[in-house]
C-alpha cells in the first residue's frame, strides 16, 4: 500500500477527530464539506442493534460533513472499524467552489424503524460542535431521537458523553439540550 494521503469524508461519529484518529492516527482534518443531493439518516443496523448513521440520496438535501485527510495505507484499519454492514465508496463533496474526490461508508444492510443510542447522537454532536457546524445539519441531529443504551456504562457511551460536555461547554445555550 502506499503512502500517498487520500480524503475521506465523515459524517456521523467520525466527525469527532479524536474518535478518527483513533482509527487512522494520521487523520487531519481538511475543512467542512458538503454532500449535495444525499440526506443523513440513522438506519444502518449496528452490531449492538441500534441504528448507526447513514447517507443516502436525497435530490433537495445536503449532507454536512468534514473532510479528513489520511494516509492510505491506514484505510484498511477504517474498513476494521466500520465493520460490516458499510461499503467504502467514493464521492465528490464541495468545500466552498471547489469539489473533493472521497472516501466515505454507506450502509448496506438498514432497517427504517431503528433509532441510535444516546452516545452515537452525542458522538456526532460533538464532532459537529469541534468543527463549529451549524445550521440544518446540526438541527437534524438535535432532532433525532435516540434511546438510552442499555449499557449504561459502556465505555464508547461513557467516552461520547465526555466528548460532547466538552464541546458543548463551548455552546452555552445547547448545554441543556445536548446533554438530556
Amino acid at each position: 500500500m502506499s503512502a500517498k494521503p487520500l480524503h475521506y469524508f465523515a459524517y456521523g461519529s467520525n466527525l469527532l477527530t479524536s474518535r478518527l484518529k483513533a482509527r487512522t492516527p494520521s487523520a487531519r482534518p481538511v475543512g467542512i464539506a458538503t454532500l449535495p443531493g444525499w440526506q443523513l439518516r440513522f438506519h444502518k443496523v449496528g452490531s449492538d442493534g441500534s441504528g448507526k448513521g447513514d447517507i443516502v440520496p436525497a435530490a433537495d438535501a445536503v449532507v454536512t460533513g468534514v473532510i479528513y485527510r489520511l494516509r492510505a495505507r491506514e484505510l484498511w484499519r477504517l474498513d476494521l472499524a466500520e465493520g460490516a454492514g458499510y461499503r467504502r465508496r467514493r464521492i465528490a463533496v464541495c468545500i466552498g467552489e471547489r469539489w473533493h474526490r472521497c472516501e466515505t461508508y454507506v450502509a448496506t444492510h438498514t432497517d427504517p424503524e431503528l433509532l441510535p443510542y444516546d452516545w452515537y447522537r452525542a458522538l456526532i454532536l460533538a464532532g459537529l460542535l469541534e468543527h463549529d457546524v451549524r445550521g440544518p445539519m446540526l438541527d437534524q441531529v438535535l432532532g433525532t431521537p435516540s434511546l438510552p443504551d442499555p449499557r449504561r456504562f459502556r465505555s464508547a457511551r461513557l467516552r461520547a458523553l465526555r466528548a460532547l460536555q466538552r464541546f458543548s461547554s463551548q455552546y452555552p445555550t445547547l448545554a441543556e439540550t445536548l446533554l438530556d
